[in-house]
């Protein structure tokens, strides 16, 4: 079984994935349309990315009259965090 972290990584390892975080992180809640038309990809490809990234956690899906809205999930960003912040700290006291 892959840890969380793992599945964070490869989701995040293709850049049309890397443009939609963004973008979630810049609007918020977010319409598919809207979020497609922001990161310049087509529908279709906006919801393949993003039903990658929902099954890393990394985003969730709301309802929200009269369309889907997507954010980012935070605490799932905890996963990478924790595994990036031992090189983090190594570097900062070997400087």
């Amino acid at each position: 079984m892959l840890r969380p972290a793992t599945c964070a990584f490869e989701a995040i390892a293709h850049p049309v994935r890397r443009d939609l975080l963004d973008a979630l992180r810049e609007t918020g809640p977010v319409s598919i349309t809207d979020l497609a038309a922001r990161c310049e990809v087509s529908r279709s490809t906006a919801s393949r990315h993003l039903e990658i990234l929902r099954g890393a956690g990394l985003v969730v899906a709301r309802t929200s009259t009269p369309a889907l809205h997507h954010e980012l999930d935070r605490r799932a960003f905890d996963a990478i965090d924790d595994w990036l912040w031992p090189f983090v700290d190594a570097q900062g006291a070997s400087a």
